[in-house]
């Protein structure tokens, strides 16, 4: 294998930089700490865009410090009224957090590892100083992603974390795929602007993965959890042609929530062309409900972890 890392080039996205170990190929870039494309022994396991081109519908990115929406933008932390830009202008929310389009900085760079890292500054709306450092490795399972918070700050800040990858398998369209998701509860969600509503047992509905079965025509936009950890100590999805070929994501016990979408678009590039399955450490609208919000005292850290990997037919 060869030692030396290959060589970046700077795109709209960013630097952009390969690695490769272990029969796997992983193209990052900077902007947004992206995963632009991870391929094993040259089949895709996320759908991979055109670096050069603008990163559609978030594909490959870090969310924080939130996954999601903050419902109208506006919420309450410690006794303040805060209000945050609206980034979603069409449903009237805050969408996936602060650094979506921050440039971060390398840190580390090998052959088969890289480590990314940005401070989220103090602003009206999130008046928090945090660290983040998002450290990627190739390891003979996939592709693992380490995520480390840090206040640098005074005060307490409310932290979540989130990642946006879209999973692929062989065929063209979810519609041909079949998914498994051992998860027992979803949140369900009213009207266009996809308000949280509450969460609900699966058992009996059409949103029930737990036993593997195909997606077919069916419209998902919503967040699991009750997850069922394997015999790993891991929550993860899964999703695989007829024939058992596809892509898989574990994720640890940081992030007890994950959001489900079939990627239903106006553009036939992109419409239900990959399956969003992005674990996260709070629920839609945790900032405004305070479900499992992260209060990041000054100078604690804060991990999540996940590993984007193959499923073969056994």
């Amino acid at each position: 294998m060869d030692r030396q890392a290959l060589p970046a080039q700077d795109t709209a996205n960013g630097t952009v930089f390969t690695l490769r170990a272990h029969g796997f190929t992983a193209q990052l870039a900077t902007v947004g700490a992206t995963l632009v494309s991870l391929e094993y022994a040259g089949r895709p396991l996320v759908r991979a865009f055109d670096p050069h081109s603008q990163r559609p519908v978030f594909s490959g990115a870090i969310l924080a410090p939130w996954p999601n929406r903050v419902i109208d933008g506006a919420y309450h932390w410690e006794g303040r009224e805060l209000q945050l830009g609206i980034s979603e202008p069409v449903r009237g929310h805050a969408l996936h957090g602060l650094v979506l389009d921050e440039n971060f900085e390398i840190t580390g760079r090998g052959p088969d590892f890289a480590q990314l890292r940005t401070v989220i500054a103090p602003s009206g709306g999130y008046p928090y100083r945090v660290q983040l450092v998002i450290g990627y490795r190739l390891e003979a399972g996939g592709l693992r992603t380490i995520a480390t918070a840090t206040n640098l700050g005074q005060g307490t800040a409310p932290f979540a974390w989130g990642s946006h990858a879209y999973l692929v398998a062989p065929g063209h369209r979810a519609d041909d795929w079949e998914f498994t998701l051992h998860a027992g509860k979803v949140q369900l969600t009213e009207g266009a602007r996809l308000l949280p509503k509450e969460v609900v047992e699966v058992s009996g509905t059409e949103l029930d993965f737990r036993t593997p079965k195909p997606i077919g025509e069916l419209f998902i936009d919503h967040a699991y959890t009750g997850l069922a950890a394997g015999a790993d100590g891991l929550f993860s999805a899964s999703i695989t042609d007829a024939a058992g070929v596809g892509a898989r994501i574990s994720w640890d016990a940081a992030c007890p929530w994950v959001q489900i979408h079939t990627a239903d678009r106006d553009d036939p590039a992109l419409d239900r062309t990959g399956l969003a399955i992005e674990p996260m450490t709070c629920p839609p609208g945790g900032f405004n409900s305070g479900q499992d919000v992260i209060a990041l005292a000054p100078g604690a850290s804060c991990d999540a972890s996940w590993l984007i990997g193959p499923v073969q037919p056994s």
